[in-house]
């Protein structure tokens, strides 16, 4: 009796011989004739599995018997392959067409390599939806960054110069291959000719007295930002936006005088924005009386966003500020707020 999981296998290893074969056929016919499903075919699937089973053991047998010797085998090929002058069919892939057999043969081939690796098989219909998203790409291009890549890692490893490091610029059609050394970061421009690039950060760490006290709140970290900002020509900064990824969580105009927020704990703000779904163009007010921390109406996306945040041991925001004398703008460096942890 054979298992359900044989039977696939069977049924894979079946498909798979048989719409090869065909397809080997159309490629070699020198009429460029067109096989419809079943011509080529005419054995049962068991019949093919029983053709299957003899192949092997004709195998076997040969494999016992007297071999000649390598030169005699040498000889034969080189006949072989001086016979074959005709040129070969293209044969191009057709998802919409069933009876070309071509997504017949795509299915059984990922299918038997899905087993293998023990990832579940699927229909003729998924290959189908699949196949028609399918972006081209270079598998040698893929392998060729993969290793370039894994090359300057071993470099940052093992902390090697900057100019030791190299930028890769290939393209395997011309072919062409350039390095060079490692450019500096873009320089992203402050206030009073002040800049900062991506990799940098300004960090504020919450103490262990607003731990305490439930957690910094808004306006200490505003003061800490305000003071972190401050430059020798610019003695008066405000922080006019304070966002956290697609949430806004303080705008000058809005909440300047909101005791509400700015008396709220950032980590709290920060779940209530998650509760809300408030972004940064909508209105977000904190002071509507009502606990939108609380798990009730959470979407599982919602809880997750949550449960993430409060695992954490910091949090990046985005902050713009503003010269108050000129009333230029200038977006700092992200603001890692790094919630206190007993040591």
């Amino acid at each position: 009796i054979t298992s359900p999981e044989q039977e696939i296998i069977n049924e894979n290893l079946t498909d798979f011989i048989r719409y090869a074969a065909r397809l080997r056929i159309e490629a070699y016919d020198s009429g460029n004739r067109r096989y419809e499903d079943g011509l080529v075919t005419t054995v049962s699937t068991d019949e093919a599995q029983e053709l299957l089973s003899s192949s092997i053991e004709l195998k076997r047998q040969s494999s016992k018997a007297k071999k000649p010797p390598a030169i005699n085998w040498l000889k034969e090929a080189k006949d072989e392959s001086s016979s074959l002058k005709h040129d070969l069919n293209a044969v191009s892939f057709e998802k919409d067409d069933d009876s070309n057999g071509h997504v017949a043969f795509v299915t059984a081939a990922s299918n038997l390599r899905a087993i293998a690796y023990g990832i579940t098989p699927v229909d003729q219909m998924e290959t189908r939806k699949v196949a028609g998203k399918i972006v081209p790409a270079m598998i040698t291009t893929t392998a060729f960054v993969s290793a370039l890549s894994c090359i300057e890692f071993v470099k940052l490893t093992q902390k090697a110069d900057l100019n030791l490091h190299r930028n890769a610029f290939i393209n395997l059609a011309l072919p062409f291959f350039a390095f060079t050394a490692p450019l500096p970061a873009e320089e992203i421009d402050g206030l009073d000719g002040s800049s900062h690039t991506i990799w940098d950060i300004i960090v504020v760490k919450e103490s262990k007295k607003n731990n305490a006290k439930g957690g910094m709140t808004m306006k200490q970290l505003i003061r800490k930002v305000v003071s972190k900002s401050n430059t020798s020509e610019v003695k008066e900064i405000a922080v006019s936006n304070i966002s956290w990824g697609e949430y806004m969580l303080y705008a000058n105009f809005l909440h300047e005088d909101d005791d509400t927020l700015l008396n709220t704990p950032v980590q709290q703000l920060l779940v209530e924005a998650i509760s809300s779904g408030d972004i940064e163009d909508e209105d977000f007010d904190s002071s509507d009386g009502e606990d939108s921390s609380s798990p009730k109406d959470l979407n599982e996306s919602q809880l997750a966003e949550i449960d993430a945040l409060k695992r954490r041991s910091f949090a990046n925001l985005s902050v713009l500020v503003e010269d108050t004398e000129t009333g230029e703008e200038a977006e700092l460096a992200p603001i890692r707020l790094q919630w206190w942890k007993e040591q």
